[in-house]
């Protein structure tokens, strides 16, 4: 049984604050034309220059074909190479183009001093058990519900 003023303050919570941490999140990203996804497959190719399409797939739990819809669209706006591997030519090499690095640069300087401006705002501890909750939500909540969905 739902506590009737609980689910009162969550959704008055999510209206107001929760929905819009996405947007918050999001913003720096929006002026190079990018999602948030994509911006981490940026940051994923900036910080290991060695991986791979199928390594972005394992590291961020998605299908070979959402990765892929999300690389063409970073190919297209210039910020990502990608071609075979010449060791292996089954496999294939993401690279930064130079617009690329300056792009993943300038989202990661923005998003650092907004996620800065946050911890100082709230204090290291509420925002150490802020992401704590994000990720017991996920744990405990989220992906179990997902796993409960694709045996359906």
């Amino acid at each position: 049984m739902t506590d009737k003023p609980l689910l009162e303050a969550y959704v008055d919570a999510y209206f107001s604050t929760f929905k819009n941490i996405n947007e918050l999140i999001s913003e720096p990203m929006a002026q190079y034309h990018l999602s948030f996804e994509q911006y981490r497959i940026l940051s994923d190719i900036a910080n290991d220059p060695t991986i791979s399409l199928t390594a972005i797939v394992a590291k961020r739990g998605v299908t070979k074909p959402a990765v892929a819809r999300q690389l063409r669209v970073l190919r297209n706006l210039d910020y990502v190479t990608q071609s075979k591997f010449e060791a292996d030519r089954r496999r294939n090499t993401l690279q930064l183009t130079p617009l690329g690095q300056q792009v993943e640069a300038a989202i990661t300087k923005e998003a650092s001093e907004r996620f800065n401006e946050w911890v100082s705002t709230l204090g290291e501890r509420k925002a150490k058990q802020f992401v704590k909750l994000l990720n017991e939500i996920g744990t405990k909540v989220i992906q179990p519900q997902q796993a409960a969905r694709k045996k359906q």
